[in-house]
């Protein structure tokens, strides 16, 4: 082989290693940016964390991860919640909840229509009622007051919701 050829590999090898690198970054980039149960975008203040069989998946909220359970069967380990007020990263055993509020960050505004361009209705919607998580317990009582709800520990309410 002369230095052209070898220049040539090289540089060809390097290209697709490139693309191959920017071809990870890209699906593993859009894995955390949808959920892995509906599809819907993943949001900021309700993002968790669950793994199923030891594989690790990104939610769009604490109500799609822990459907899971009920439509797979498999057991759902939820290892990370965000703080709905705050953003920030919650364990949890540490974390309350509140459901059936009055605001639910994966309701859908969009019109969905029929192929026979008739407006469809929701019979399931697998992040209803909502289910927002809360570092501590004044502030999820707080929240409550302005927005409706129930206020319950995290660990509480998914080990009922797991049965």
């Amino acid at each position: 082989m002369n230095r052209r050829s070898v220049a040539v590999t090289v540089v060809s090898i390097l290209a697709l290693t490139g693309l191959g690198y920017s071809g990870w970054r890209f699906v593993a980039q859009r894995e955390h940016q949808t959920c892995r149960a509906c599809s819907r975008p993943v949001h900021d203040h309700s993002r968790t964390i669950a793994s199923i069989n030891g594989k690790r998946g990104y939610y769009c909220c604490p109500a799609c991860a822990l459907s899971e359970h009920q439509q797979s069967g498999k057991p759902v380990q939820v290892t990370q919640l965000t703080d709905y007020m705050g953003g920030g990263a919650l364990v949890p055993s540490e974390s309350y909840i509140v459901q059936n509020s009055d605001i639910n960050p994966c309701t859908r505004h969009e019109a969905v229509i029929t192929p026979d361009k008739q407006p469809a209705h929701a019979h399931f919607d697998r992040c209803s009622p909502s289910i927002l998580a809360f570092g501590d317990m004044k502030t999820a009582r707080v929240f409550v007051a302005e927005h409706g709800g129930q206020v319950d520990r995290f660990s509480d309410f998914a080990s009922a919701f797991q049965r």
